[in-house]
């Protein structure tokens, strides 16, 4: 009797639609039924929650504005994590080093207010590059 053996190669290759549309679809429809599934069990209605969630979010002009103001910095801290682990790195310290970074920010744009405004920002920016570095620096010095 021969022996047939099994050869592993590199994993079949998803379609692009697979990867770019349904699983983040299903991802989404999971978090839904999840977070409806704990308020269910709160007490409260999902539907209605949703509803709520939606018109908080997109209902009305300045909520589309506060929507983006708030994501922006979850969007840039998301980048940045991409950044490090495409570079095989995994950088589980993004929101202190946004937080610290956004401090020097402050710092600067106070303490500098006797400067024109042109001056401030580059400063501000370096500021926020060098806190955000120095935040990182232990760490980043152990994982070297």
């Amino acid at each position: 009797m021969a022996e047939t053996k099994v050869k592993f190669g590199a994993p079949a290759k998803v379609p692009a639609w697979v990867d770019l549309g349904l699983i983040p679809f299903v991802n989404l429809l999971a978090a839904l039924f999840i977070a409806g599934l704990v308020i269910l069990i709160v007490g409260d209605n999902p539907i209605k929650a949703l509803e709520v969630l939606i018109y908080g979010a997109f209902g009305y002009p300045e909520a589309i504005g506060y929507t983006l103001y708030y994501t922006t910095n979850f969007i840039f801290t998301g980048l940045a994590v991409a950044i490090a682990f495409h570079c095989g790195l995994f950088n589980i310290g993004v929101e202190g080093q946004a937080f610290i970074s956004g401090l020097g920010v402050g710092l600067v744009a106070l303490y500098m207010d006797f400067l024109p405004f042109w001056a401030v920002i580059p400063m501000a920016i370096i500021s926020a590059a060098i806190f955000g570095a120095g935040w990182a620096y232990i760490p980043a010095y152990l994982q070297a």
